[in-house]
Formats: structure tokens, sequence, C-alpha cells
């Protein structure tokens, strides 16, 4: 499986909080695929301090999120995506991770509570696995 996989699978779901935790968590899971960056069977990764900003961003958004007690603001969220198009239009994230952030963020597939916090945890497990390799030094289980 490869990154684009993941885009099409994520493109068929109708909302985030559809997305199976047991499909991105588990090892060779989509966040494994996404974490390790192979693309078009080449590897475009994503850089770490890029990743850690785009999660710092999104972690901040959760917490007030998960914090409040009424309606879900869909204004909160609409604020983060400025910031994933910044991020591509300096090229500081590949433009294949811009388009999963825009899949899962997007007022399209996220618009309940559920479907930010699941999309949230999707990238918290991208990110999990993304150190794991980078801590590896870049090289896979087993290599």
């Amino acid at each position: 499986m490869e990154i684009q996989d993941v885009i099409k699978e994520l493109k068929q779901l109708k909302q985030m909080r559809d997305l199976d935790a047991e499909k991105y968590a588990a090892q060779g899971g989509w966040a494994e695929v996404v974490a390790r960056g192979k693309i078009y069977g080449k590897e475009e990764k994503i850089g770490a301090t890029q990743l850690r900003r785009v999660f710092h961003n999104l972690k901040d958004t959760k917490m007030k999120v998960e914090r409040k007690q009424e309606e879900f603001n869909l204004a909160e969220l609409a604020l983060l995506m400025p910031r994933f198009a910044y991020a591509a239009g300096r090229k500081n994230i590949p433009h294949w991770f811009y388009e999963i952030l825009t899949i899962c963020f997007g007022k399209e597939r996220c618009r309940t509570r559920e479907d930010f916090i699941e999309a949230s945890n999707f990238l918290e497990a991208i990110m999990g696995y993304h150190k794991y390799y980078t801590e590896a030094g870049g090289k896979s289980r087993g290599e």
C-alpha cells in the first residue's frame, strides 16, 4: 500500500468519524504508510519540523474542541485550512500531505466534534509512526 491508496480510501469516507482506527493505527496501517512517505514508488517524506508544526496547530484546536461543551465550532476548523495551504504553498509539506489534510479536515467530511477528533487521532498516529522512522534513522522495521 502506498499513499495514493490511503488518499483513495479517505476520499470514500462520508464523514471522518467513519474512519476505522484498526485500518489507520495498526502496524502497516494507513498512518504508517503516510509516515513512511512512499508515493508512486518513490519516497517523498514529510520533514519532522513541518509535521510538528501542523500537529501543534491541530493539537491546540483539538484541546479547545474537547474542552468545550457547546456545539462544535466549524470556524475553528476553518482557521486551520489557511495554515495548511500556507505550508503547502511554501513547499514545507508535500502536496500529497496537504491533500490528506484537506480530505480529513475539510468541511465535506469533518462537520462534527466526533469527525474532528477522529481526524486528529489519525494525524496523531501519523506523527507517532513518523517519529519512529525518524528515530530509527529512516529505516523500516526489519531492514
